[in-house]
């Protein structure tokens, strides 16, 4: 199976739920779309140097959103046409959020409708999170995208969980910060708590 890792913003920790659940589940994974460094995929490894990683679909210098970056280093390819790896178990890293630009044509939103895949949409704890959130689930079922769970980074608040499940009915998983010292103990809570989601 292939997995999207799909954001409600950027920075809400994608990566971080990339490394875990292929550390976890022995998925390979690919970066859809690269701007500016660190690269996503160095920072995979450096978690877990027995991640297999493919690489990404597009590679670009400038940290900025790739739609601009693009421009600026003259590059030409349509977001459309970014070739997905062919084995199974892989999950898909997006960038930014749903609606973050892949050209100056398309969205993210977009190629996960194009090139339909379960997500994991992932989260975390910021005022205006909830809206967010709930904006970016209305999307992916609007799209008809599956959702298998949501997965919040950082401190938990129960608080914001219960009224994003009650309101939405997706079940949330909640992954604890971690670093490079603390990787493998810290996911073994997450491993557990996402097995039911894996399809």
């Amino acid at each position: 199976m292939q997995i999207y890792i799909s954001g409600i913003h950027t920075d809400v920790g994608k990566t971080h739920v990339s490394a875990a659940f292929c550390s976890s589940f022995n998925y390979a994974y690919f970066k859809l779309i690269q701007a500016g460094t660190p690269k996503d995929c160095d920072i995979v490894q450096n978690f877990d140097s027995n991640i297999e990683v493919l690489g990404e679909g597009i590679c670009l210098k400038t940290p900025a959103s790739p739609h601009i970056a693009k421009l600026q280093e003259n590059l030409h390819y349509k977001g459309l046409d970014i070739v997905l790896p062919t084995q199974d178990n892989v999950v898909i890293e997006l960038a930014g959020g749903l609606f973050s630009p892949i050209d100056e044509h398309v969205c993210m939103l977009d190629y996960m409708q194009h090139y339909k895949r379960p997500t994991i949409l992932v989260g975390t704890y910021y005022l205006g999170a909830i809206n967010h959130i709930i904006l970016s689930i209305k999307a992916l079922r609007q799209c008809g995208i599956k959702i298998l769970c949501l997965v919040m980074n950082g401190v938990r608040d129960l608080y914001i969980d219960k009224f994003i499940y009650d309101y939405t009915g997706i079940n949330i998983v909640h992954l604890d910060t971690f670093d490079t010292t603390n990787f493998t103990q810290s996911i073994l809570n997450f491993k557990y708590a996402m097995q039911p989601y894996m399809i």
